[in-house]
């Protein structure tokens, strides 16, 4: 392996490494999360143009360069014909796939992570209890989908909770307190009182 393959490859795993990681961690203390609109802008309307532009700004650099700089042009060149034009295609399609996913990641998995370990700001509120599904297989068995819808913006949030499947279900319909912590993106479900 060359220094350059080295490189690149050092490269690669410093830039997906922290987003994987965070989504990872994420996964893995599985926190009963209820957005609000601050998290829904940010998700869906802000990233999305911030990755676009960023992908537009980075993409124009990159042409430029490759029309400007001929030992980058012939990098790319044999880039492509040591791997392919079809898996070559790839790295245009993921690299604003990356881009979200860092600015994803570092901002909202971070601050709901962050909330749950360090916020102090306790939050509770009424919510009538709509649904408990199954979580899919891959869940343990005590694992409950719970939809629930809110009182006072009538929209309604799904999350999985791991305690008292057997009473929730007897709860379905009837209004329920759920307590936790509050967090500037969202609540994070900690207790479900009836």
């Amino acid at each position: 392996m060359t220094f350059k393959q080295l490189f690149n490859s050092a490269l690669l795993l410093l830039a997906t490494a922290p987003p994987l990681a965070l989504l990872a961690w994420d996964e893995q203390a599985d926190l009963a999360f209820i957005p609000n609109g601050m998290y829904d802008t940010l998700t869906f309307t802000l990233f999305p143009i911030m990755t676009i532009v960023l992908s537009v700004v980075l993409f124009r650099h990159l042409y430029k360069k490759y029309n400007s700089n001929f030992e980058f042009k012939h990098t790319v060149k044999d880039y492509i014909n040591v791997h392919g034009k079809f898996r070559s295609a790839f790295i245009p399609l993921f690299l604003p796939i990356l881009i979200y996913l860092w600015l994803w990641t570092s901002v909202c998995i971070s601050a709901k992570l962050l909330a749950n370990k360090y916020s102090d700001n306790i939050w509770q509120q009424e919510y009538q209890l709509l649904e408990v599904g199954t979580c899919p297989t891959d869940y343990e068995y005590s694992c409950s989908k719970l939809t629930v819808l809110d009182l006072k913006s009538y929209r309604k949030h799904s999350f999985r909770w791991y305690l008292d499947k057997s009473k929730l279900v007897s709860l379905q319909n009837n209004n329920v307190n759920l307590v936790g912590v509050t967090s500037p993106l969202g609540n994070i479900v900690q207790e479900i009182q009836w």
